[in-house]
């Protein structure tokens, strides 16, 4: 398959997947893995909580408390519009691939940043890879206090979904490469 200017799907021409080569999915210009688009997908069924194939303006504004966000229902109205390119009022999978696959850069931290902020906050005494929920959730209180942050509750909240380890412990790479699989 192939993305077309509006981003949605279409097959890729037959001379494509000639040889052992097989094709895959290219969204905003970059080829996605089977991999790559099962991790999108656990990522898109976990926001989409009544499983009903879209992410509708509720669910939206679940997830947005739930980061910490206090969004107005105008402005989670607006960034479901921004997303919502056939304009039906909810965020289907295309639609989700196009911001998290592709979509927009300015602003955002890529992945190698990502990677290095949870470097600098996990316990150096912890393998590679891994911080403890204390340290996660400490990190989330002290530098999202701006605009009224996250309180240790709500942090608490958002790093317990993240599901722990039987010691205490988040395995950030693991969560940064499925949220985040390309580049």
């Amino acid at each position: 398959a192939r993305a077309t200017r509006s981003g949605s799907f279409r097959s890729a021409p037959p001379w494509h997947d000639r040889g052992t080569r097989r094709t895959m999915p290219v969204v905003s210009g970059i080829e996605l893995s089977d991999a790559d688009l099962a991790a999108f997908r656990e990522v898109f069924d976990l926001v989409d909580k009544d499983k009903s194939g879209a992410i509708e303006m509720e669910e939206v504004e679940e997830l947005t408390k739930l980061l910490g966000l206090d969004l107005t229902r105008d402005e989670v109205e607006l960034l479901v519009r921004e997303i919502d390119k056939d304009g039906n009022g909810e965020v289907d999978f295309e639609e989700f691939l196009l911001v998290m696959a592709g979509g927009e850069r300015k602003g955002r931290c890529g992945k190698k940043d990502m990677l290095r902020s949870f470097r600098t906050f996990a316990d150096k005494s912890l393998p590679h890879g891994l911080i403890s929920t204390r340290a996660l959730t400490d990190a989330l209180v002290k530098y999202c206090a701006e605009d009224g942050g996250l309180t240790p509750a709500r942090a608490k909240t958002l790093v317990d979904q993240l599901k722990a380890d039987e010691n205490g412990n988040i395995d950030y790479l693991d969560k940064v490469n499925a949220l985040m699989p390309i580049g």
